[in-house]
C-alpha cells in the first residue's frame, strides 16, 4: 500500500468516527482547526496503531489543515527520523492549546532535538512555543541519562514568567518542576522553595502552581 492510498484510508477512519457535537464543543473552547470532524484522542490512537513508524506518511499527514490527521501524524511518525527542520515547520502550527500537548507530548519530546528546542522556544516570546517547551523538558526530566544541569533554567524561567505567561502555561509549568523535582533531592528542595514562594503570590496562576507543586510533592512523599 503507497502512501496515497494510506492517506485515503485514514481519511476514511477518521470520517467513520466523525463526531459533530464533539466539535463544535471544541470550537467553543477555542480549538480552532481548518477542519475538526471532533474524533476522540483514544479512537486516534486505535486508528494510529496500523500506521505506527510511517515517517512519510506522518509528513503527509501533518501538512493537512485537519485536527484528525495532525494528531495522528504526532502518533504515527518516528521520532528517530524526526529533523529539527521538521520540528520548526511544525511549530508554525502551534495554535491552540491541544495541538501543542499532542505534539511535544506524543513525539516531539523523543526527538534528538527535543532539548535544544525546549530551551530556545521557552526563552521565545511565543506562549505556546513557550508551553511546548515545557512539556518537552517534564518528559525528558524522567530520563536519568540526560544531566542535571540540563534542567537547570527551567526553574529560573518559571520563576520569571510574567502574570500572561503563567496564565497560559500554568499547567505544564507545575507538571515540569513537580517532574524536576523528582529527579533527586537537591531538584525536590529548590521546587518546594520556589513553590512555597508562588503559593503566597498575589497572582492567582501563580499562586495555584505553587500550591498544586506543594500538594503534590506531599502525595509523592507518602
Amino acid at each position: 500500500m503507497d502512501i496515497d492510498d494510506k492517506f485515503h484510508q485514514i481519511n476514511k477512519l477518521i470520517e467513520s468516527h466523525r463526531n459533530g457535537d464533539a466539535s463544535a464543543a471544541m470550537a467553543r473552547m477555542g480549538l480552532v482547526y481548518g477542519a475538526n470532524y471532533g474524533v476522540s484522542i483514544p479512537e486516534l490512537k486505535q486508528i494510529a496503531q496500523k500506521f505506527a513508524g510511517d515517517h512519510e506518511l506522518a509528513l503527509k499527514l501533518f501538512s493537512e489543515d485537519v485536527r484528525e490527521c495532525k494528531i495522528l501524524a504526532s502518533l504515527i511518525d518516528n521520532p528517530v527520523q524526526v529533523t529539527d527542520e521538521q520540528m520548526d515547520s511544525w511549530s508554525q502550527s502551534f495554535i491552540n492549546h491541544e495541538i501543542v500537548e499532542q505534539v511535544c507530548g506524543n513525539l516531539f519530546w523523543k526527538s534528538e532535538y527535543a532539548l535544544s528546542r525546549s530551551l530556545e522556544w521557552c526563552l521565545s516570546n511565543d506562549e505556546m512555543l513557550q508551553k511546548a517547551g515545557m512539556i518537552i523538558a517534564a518528559r525528558r526530566a524522567a530520563d536519568p541519562s540526560v544531566k542535571d544541569d540540563v534542567f537547570e533554567p527551567y526553574i529560573e524561567m518559571v520563576l520569571n514568567f510574567d502574570e500572561d505567561q503563567m496564565s497560559i502555561a500554568r499547567n505544564s509549568a507545575a507538571f515540569t518542576l513537580r517532574q524536576i523535582a523528582l529527579r533527586n533531592e537537591t531538584f525536590r528542595s529548590r521546587v518546594v522553595t520556589l513553590a512555597q514562594s508562588m503559593a503566597q503570590s498575589e497572582d492567582e496562576n501563580r499562586a495555584w502552581v505553587g500550591g498544586q507543586l506543594l500538594f503534590e510533592l506531599e502525595e509523592v512523599e507518602e
